[in-house]
């Protein structure tokens, strides 16, 4: 259907720009971590500079005022869930004259791992609970988010310009 042949092209490309070029918000989190663990040992003088900066209004509720608007957590959901479901109706469905399952791979796997990517950012944004993935998983999903965003970029542009080739 076209409809998921446009939607994985339009996806793909905000999952590649998300995860390229927003705020990883699993690196704030660590690093919030170790400055909490540095700040307990220095001095109280700091509490004035913390201060200041938490006077200064956050614009973040309205999206045209913050050109940033890759780095809501509820946006980064939607496109999350939007991408998984369009990835596997990619590879249950087929355009028309396309080889079932192997005619759109790419696009559809890039999707999927995109959206795998976002959601992992988001729980571990979100709960309480921490969770352990294998370290293969970490280092592409975590530490390869860039790469993985390149690829996503990369397949929906090639899918956009050579729409009749396989796997693509």
């Amino acid at each position: 259907m076209l409809q998921f042949y446009f939607l994985s092209i339009l996806l793909n490309l905000i999952i590649g720009l998300i995860l390229v070029y927003a705020t990883n918000f699993m690196a704030q989190e660590s690093a919030a971590v170790a400055t909490t663990d540095d700040a307990d040992s220095t001095d109280e003088s700091d509490e004035s500079t913390e201060d200041s900066a938490e006077d200064v209004p956050k614009s973040s509720k309205n999206i045209f005022a913050n050109p940033l608007f890759f780095d809501d957590p509820t946006f980064r959901l939607v496109i999350a869930i939007l991408s998984a479901l369009v990835g596997l109706m990619k590879l249950l469905s087929t355009v028309q004259g396309d080889m079932p399952l192997i005619g759109d791979l790419i696009p559809a796997v890039a999707g999927l791992a995109g959206a795998f990517a976002l959601l992992i950012e988001y729980y571990s944004q979100k709960s309480d609970v921490g969770f352990n993935l294998p370290v293969f998983l970490t280092s592409i999903f975590v530490g390869g988010r860039k790469y993985l965003g390149i690829f996503c970029i990369l397949a929906g542009i090639l899918h956009f310009v050579f729409p009749r080739v396989l796997f693509l």
